[in-house]
């Protein structure tokens, strides 16, 4: 302990008597004791001691005990803070392990004890000695739990000591069948001399939510969160985690804001979303496609991410088809092309020749050969290639150094956070400049949005993934600032995602098998620029009989003329 406080702890001059019998004294002193090596000890290197009393007769009682427990706890540090009533001050330090000597709930709501946590995500514990008259026990307990539940403070136990000596332990249980959001005090422990009833001090409140509603703030984003009109079945990656999470803490779900999107038509942004659950403060967690975002910290709690989702680029392949006159001229090589007029005769009346030309040009149009695609972000860079975005993955790029070079590019930003729409305005770039021409766009998305959305549209063959992944995301569900919630969704998440659940569930989406079966996109027809090349060589070769037509009119003629 910090011996120097004790000291002064112990040169403080107190008005009134402490009038209880001592073998009392040591009964409360033990069960301190006996809790804080079963505990504190445990599990925390260190421990807060505060004291706050408005009465001077509990102050004198709790500097003996402090004394017996300076005689009979082992080696420990602890932090020992007094509140003083008419000298407020603000004591800085941990406050994760906190016990609490009071004799009031006046005196509790002194301490402040939610300031010094409102800003953090951790979960502490507080472990309340409430010295009171008997009458007025049940009165300030009750007053007690509801300050802690209020503010989320979910490890609240408070002990009281009877005039008889008998030391109680109660604590409160917001979620309990048929009363949710309750602060009534239960009793769960009792001192019996030389140890607790029950070893368990701290029970867990959340395992099991008796059916009590936690409100969700959502938007429905496919492939990761999507509902249908009832709201009685969730789909998408993130649909199946938020009902996985309600059967294993069994909780029902309650939607909010909702309304708003139906009304309005559209769906929130992800900064939208997190503001209704920061200052409207009208749900519990918030999800729908939010990524872990580091300016989102001094205001939301995250869970522990329960994906990493890649950002990718992909093209159109239709924007990257061979031209007419480029699969005509693709088979061979341009030395090979060279060698061959050098033996045109051969090229003409070769049956081997032509046999493999045939089979190459079938082998182009069967299998749907196209231009060299760029297979890097530095190929796209240098190929010119236009970046087709939501505003969102714009933020994500700004915050990744080693990707501004992506930014430096031509952009163009899609005003919906829909990856669909980035497939739309991809497809409107490839139509307006044409057949053939080859437009340099490329789209930036989820993978897992991207095969989802070609599967869904039957567009098989339709896209190529750049191999090189552009950034890893990481989705969070996002709980108010210090939510009780937060440690047990933690856990949950953190045991769903390591059994592979959330990948199983990803795979089911879409088919990656699917996505790359370039046999079944038949969405481009043969239009006329694609028979050019044909028309050309049509032109080309009927030209060619014409002149040899022509010549042979002339040699006719002069061999007439010779004759006569």
């Amino acid at each position: 302990m910090n011996v120097t406080s004790l000291l002064n702890f112990e040169s403080m001059k107190y008005i009134g008597a402490q009038t209880q019998a001592a073998s009392i004294n040591h009964h409360v002193a033990q069960a301190l004791r006996v809790f804080i090596e079963d505990f504190y000890q445990r599990i925390a290197p260190a421990f807060i001691v505060v004291l706050s009393c408005r009465r001077p007769s509990p102050m004198n009682f709790y500097r003996n005990i402090m004394q017996l427990l300076y005689e009979s706890v082992d080696t420990m540090i602890i932090q020992l803070v007094l509140i003083e009533l008419n000298r407020p001050r603000r004591i800085e330090g941990p406050r994760t392990h906190n016990l609490l000597l009071v004799d009031s709930l006046d005196a509790l709501l002194d301490i402040e004890i939610h300031t010094y946590t409102a800003e953090s995500d951790g979960s502490e514990y507080y472990f309340i000695f409430l010295q009171q008259r008997d009458a007025l026990i049940p009165h300030d307990m009750q007053g007690v739990f509801a300050y802690c539940w209020r503010h989320q403070l979910i490890n609240c136990n408070v002990m009281t000591q009877s005039s008889g000596g008998q030391v109680l332990l109660h604590t409160y249980f917001p979620y309990a069948p048929g009363h949710c959001n309750d602060s009534h005090p239960t009793q769960i422990n009792q001192f019996l001399g030389k140890s607790w009833q029950h070893q368990d001090y701290f029970p867990s409140k959340l395992h099991n939510l008796n059916g009590c509603p936690l409100l969700v703030l959502a938007r429905r984003l496919a492939p990761f969160f999507e509902m249908d009109e009832s709201h009685r079945e969730l789909r998408g990656l993130e649909g199946r985690l938020l009902q996985e999470l309600s059967h294993r803490m069994n909780f029902s779900i309650q939607f909010t804001g909702l309304q708003d999107q139906r009304k309005n038509r559209t769906i929130w942004s992800e900064k939208q979303l997190l503001q209704k659950l920061v200052h409207g403060r009208i749900a519990h967690l918030a999800i729908g496609y939010v990524r872990k975002r580091i300016q989102y910290s001094s205001n939301l709690t995250p869970v522990f991410p329960h994906y990493s989702n890649r950002l990718v680029g992909c093209l159109l392949l239709n924007a990257h088809n061979l031209t007419s006159m480029e699969i005509w001229s693709f088979p061979f090589q341009a030395l090979t092309w060279i060698c061959l007029l050098i033996f045109a005769s051969w090229l003409f009346f070769g049956l081997i020749v032509r046999s493999m030309y045939s089979a190459l040009l079938f082998l182009i149009l069967r299998y749907h050969l196209h231009q060299r695609l760029p297979e890097s972000l530095q190929d796209l860079t240098n190929g010119g290639y236009a970046a087709v975005m939501s505003r969102a993955t714009l933020q994500d790029l700004r915050e990744v150094p080693s990707l501004h070079e992506i930014l430096e590019i031509k952009t163009m930003i899609v005003s919906s956070e829909r990856e669909d729409e980035v497939l739309r305005q991809l497809d409107r770039c490839s139509l307006r400049d044409g057949a053939g021409s080859h437009p340099l766009f490329f789209g930036l998305l989820s993978e897992n949005a991207l095969l989802y959305l070609t599967q869904r549209g039957h567009r098989a063959g339709a896209y190529h993934i750049i191999p090189q992944h552009v950034l890893e995301q990481q989705l969070a569900i996002y709980l108010q600032k210090h939510s009780h919630l937060v440690g047990h969704l933690d856990r949950l998440v953190m045991s769903i995602r390591s059994v592979g659940l959330l990948h199983h569930w990803a795979g089911q989406m879409a088919s990656e098998r699917y996505f790359r079966s370039r046999f079944l996109y038949r969405e481009k027809h043969i239009q006329l620029p694609d028979l050019w090349a044909i028309y050309l060589l049509a032109a080309g070769l009927y030209f060619l009989s014409l002149v040899v037509f022509i010549c042979e009119l002339l040699a006719a003629r002069l061999a007439g003329n010779t004759g006569v």
